[in-house]
């Protein structure tokens, strides 16, 4: 009896196992394919989109000149800028980028106003490689002469802010207004006090 049932069973499992192997051929074939399907769609459908972080770097992009002109009520900022073939043909693709001012906090704790707004930046056309852009600002109070006087002769120190088609930062300018004479082969020094120089 026992021999009976062990061979019973035994043809059980058999035909369990026969059954189970037809049936996974075609279930793992046909979720392969299923998979491997969305992938071939997503890569044809999908195209890295185009971004500014990093483009605006020199050489492809150089801040030739900044002014900045201040009356007791207000502030004009032009900066005059150059661009390389590379950024012209990215921008003539990506449309859409805006320039900001971040101000001196002596300027901004007395007005407020710690920034200009964005302002589109112009759109590359003619095959025209320098441009040149201009952001202002107004207060209600007046501000003290010397501080005029401080931001006409250049003495301030700005900030210029490049922002993508959704105003998020790609890049930013620390001191811009000196941004053309500093050479980043020859590095930078600062004078102490002391009269030394640290490099």
């Amino acid at each position: 009896m026992s021999k009976k049932f062990f061979h019973s069973l035994f043809i059980c499992f058999l035909t369990l196992a026969a059954c189970e192997s037809g049936h996974t051929p075609d279930v793992a074939t046909h979720h392969s394919v299923e998979k491997e399907k969305p992938k071939n769609e997503k890569a044809e459908t999908e195209q890295k989109p185009l971004s500014l972080e990093q483009k605006f770097l020199p050489p492809h992009f150089l801040v030739n000149q900044f002014t900045a002109k201040a009356t007791s009520r207000s502030i004009e900022l032009t900066i005059h800028y150059t661009i390389s073939q590379q950024l012209y043909r990215l921008l003539e693709q990506y449309q859409d980028y805006y320039f900001v001012i971040q101000y001196p906090e002596e300027l901004s704790r007395l007005t407020h106003v710690d920034r200009s707004n964005a302002v589109k930046g112009p759109l590359p056309a003619n095959g025209l490689l320098s441009y040149a852009i201009t952001m202002t600002s107004t207060w209600a109070t007046d501000i003290p002469k010397d501080l005029i006087d401080r931001i006409n002769h250049g003495d301030l120190r700005y900030n210029l802010v490049i922002l993508d088609k959704e105003r998020f930062p790609v890049h930013i300018f620390n001191d811009v207004q000196w941004y053309q004479s500093f050479d980043p082969n020859k590095g930078s020094s600062v004078m102490l006090e002391d009269g030394g120089a640290k490099k």
